[in-house]
Order: structure tokens, then sequence, then C-alpha cells
């Protein structure tokens, strides 16, 4: 079953603002959007069809802990 990924109005700004600062992020965010249309339950539950999904970013040079969203179908 696939899935349609729409992220909150305040984070897609967020995001908008971090892919100038980080341009790979664009194509990171493409592939986790692409993961998650297929198997929506990846991150760590919260709750109430909430997870937390942490992405690294490859242009930052840090951990997952670079961009984290909240996502919630």
């Amino acid at each position: 079953m696939n899935y349609e990924v729409i992220p909150l109005p305040f984070f897609a700004s967020q995001l908008k603002r971090l892919v100038k600062k980080f341009p790979s992020l664009r194509q990171e965010y493409a592939s986790l959007i692409a993961i998650l249309e297929t198997d929506p339950e990846q991150g760590t539950p919260l709750g109430n069809g909430c997870f937390k999904i942490r992405l690294a970013i490859a242009s930052k040079g840090k951990g997952k802990r670079g961009v984290q969203g909240l996502l919630q179908w």
C-alpha cells in the first residue's frame, strides 16, 4: 500500500531554508519521502500515529541529529 507524505507548513518552510545552507538535504529528504510512502512506520513511535525521524545531512558533516521532523498521518 502506498501513502502520501504531506509535511506540515512550518516544517516545509524550515526545510526550504535549510536546503539553501545544506544542498545535499534536497536529495536526502526526497529519499526519505520515497521510503515513507511505502513504509510509513519508520523512526521512533511517539504515539497517536506520530513518528520521530532523524535524517543525516551529508553536506553538514554530522550524524543523524542534523534535522528532525515530525510526521503524522
